[in-house]
């Protein structure tokens, strides 16, 4: 098969690449060439010539901004004839935003699928990516064989929208936790706790999470190598209580987590990892 890739980052580029291995034909685009040189398979120089070239299309972009100007700009999906294409979008966006590119798609005879993720850059070096799904049932389980191929499981929530609310939820909730676990630790780490003693129990703690198995050994020696940038969280953040809002949900947990974010993205901080708080929970608490 022919997959083309819109948006060749961290996750992208190893979505192409593992469907590389599969056997497929894959080519790509991203906006800022330099940083794909290393994607592994062709660039072509627009998401139209994506589409001339490929029969499915995964895209995986930064934002709601992005995601229009690779459906909606002058050389974006929806200026060429889309007609026995699939396009699925990986990009973490607001409900909204993936029934606004589903109805352009359509409107150039593509079908379309919301396709967002969980597994960060190990899940997809490692083909273990989960997938949370919104769209047609039976395009769904024509697309999940391919999803198959760089995932794990797939998650069919509904129409187009569900998805993305459950990828929102769950970021919120994720972005929650890190910040409860940063602070616990610099606590500890203040109260002059045995660092070792402290996170051996904390493993046989209710508390513990994979989270915490991903990031904890990291952040302990200021390593924020990025798996998921800050930048992104707090991006997700802000798109979940947008969200929330419109559904009249109170969140005001989440709402104090978003000044703590916007505050560690004034550092410049935002290319790396969102683990990064525990270097800023460490600067305040000096």
């Amino acid at each position: 098969m022919n997959i083309g890739i819109i948006g060749c980052g961290i996750i992208g580029s190893r979505m192409g690449q593992g469907w590389q291995k599969a056997g497929h034909r894959v080519v790509g685009w991203n906006r800022t060439v330099s940083r794909a040189k290393d994607a592994g398979f062709p660039l072509v120089d627009s998401p139209a010539a994506v589409a001339a070239e490929s029969e499915v299309i995964m895209v995986v972009v930064a934002d709601p901004p992005a995601l229009i100007s690779v459906t909606e700009g002058p050389e974006g999906l929806a200026r060429v004839s889309l007609k026995g294409k699939v396009i699925m979008n990986a990009s973490t966006v607001g409900p909204a935003d993936n029934q606004r590119a589903a109805r352009q798609i359509q409107g150039a005879g593509g079908e379309f699928l919301e396709v967002p993720f969980t597994g960060s850059k190990g899940g997809a070096e490692a083909g273990k990516l989960v997938f949370y799904v919104g769209g047609d049932k039976d395009l769904v389980a024509r697309m999940q064989p391919l999803l198959l191929q760089i995932g794990q499981k797939c998650f069919h929530f509904g129409a187009v929208g569900t998805a993305a609310d459950a990828k929102l939820i769950m970021n919120m909730m994720l972005a929650n936790l890190m910040e409860a676990m940063t602070e616990g630790l610099v606590f500890a780490g203040k109260a002059g706790l045995d660092m070792a003693t402290f996170i051996e129990a904390y493993k046989m703690n209710a508390g513990y999470s994979v989270l915490a198995d991903m990031k904890l050994e990291k952040m302990l020696v200021g390593d924020y190598s990025t798996h998921f940038s800050l930048k992104h969280m707090d991006k997700d953040v802000r798109l979940a209580l947008e969200r929330a809002a419109a559904l009249k949900t109170a969140c005001p947990l989440t709402e104090r987590l978003k000044e703590i974010f916007s505050e560690a993205m004034k550092t410049g901080w935002g290319e790396e990892d969102f683990s990064v708080l525990y270097r800023m929970i460490s600067k305040q608490s000096m």
